[in-house]
């Protein structure tokens, strides 16, 4: 079989090249649109709607984590996620925990997050109390569960969501809060931490749902392009895999040649 080639261009690598001009072209296009974007609901906000609302009809507090990285699109979907669970709490008179920490990270991230949360309060007509988001370490991801988890351990939440990225300490968090019969909601940033945290939470956001999530909330136009793109290449790339199987069946090879390109 002979590969399709183009000069200039290394063989094996014009696909992936009309592949990542057709991605930049199509979020640009979405970005100056002024079209809406539809996106959907993610059935994450339900589960961490029904953990807050188990919080609040069993008179305990509710926990929110946002991860312990810098400024990535884990921790601001992270963030995104905590002022929707803030304003909930707000309006239910739940009180909110969020133990921030965990890195260095956390020196940035967790100044934002409270000015978020105090605003999404002050949105609701209420106060949030600076004392109930801790800085609990500012090194090491395990000290950061270690209070976390004698917090949780002490106060006993009704919910727990864990958003943002994280190690193998989210894992730990998650296990002793399901001893403690805590309704957990987890999100992983890579695929070994989703399957662990799956046997350890009642609800578990996989890969892009976390980001999909907070572009829902945020409505950002360029979360928004981004989420909308990706989904027209999963579309196209189902279709090719059908149409594919069908050609192949019938005994051509030109999948087999393109997808070699």
């Amino acid at each position: 079989m002979t590969l399709l080639t183009i000069p200039l261009i290394a063989e094996g690598k014009i696909l992936g090249l009309i592949i990542v001009v057709a991605v930049f072209l199509i979020t640009i296009y979405y970005l100056t649109s002024k079209k809406e974007i539809p996106i959907r609901r993610v059935a994450g906000l339900d589960a961490i709607e029904e953990a807050v609302g188990r919080s609040t009809e069993m008179g305990k507090p509710h926990f929110a984590t946002i991860g312990v990285a810098t400024f990535n699109h884990w921790t601001l979907a992270a963030i995104a996620m905590l002022e929707f669970q803030a304003r909930i709490c707000a309006r239910t008179e739940t009180r909110l925990i969020v133990p921030c920490g965990g890195s260095t990270s956390a020196f940035i991230t967790r100044p934002v997050a409270l000015d978020v949360v105090k605003n999404a309060y002050i949105a609701e007509g209420k106060e949030f109390d600076e004392i109930d988001m801790p800085f609990l370490a500012g090194g090491k991801g395990w000290a950061f569960g270690a209070g976390a988890v004698a917090m949780i351990q002490k106060l006993k939440p009704g919910g727990l969501v864990l958003t943002g990225q994280y190690g193998s300490v989210a894992l730990h968090i998650a296990e002793q809060a399901s001893q403690q019969g805590v309704m957990t909601i987890a999100s992983g940033s890579y695929m070994g931490n989703v399957a662990a945290l799956a046997c350890a939470s009642d609800y578990t956001m996989i890969g892009e749902e976390v980001l999909a999530a907070g572009a829902y909330l945020t409505r950002e136009p360029a979360k928004l392009a981004s989420i909308r793109t990706q989904d027209l290449l999963k579309f196209t790339a189902i279709a090719t895999t059908l149409i594919g199987i069908l050609i192949t069946l019938a005994g051509s090879d030109f999948i087999i040649q393109l997808l070699g390109t």
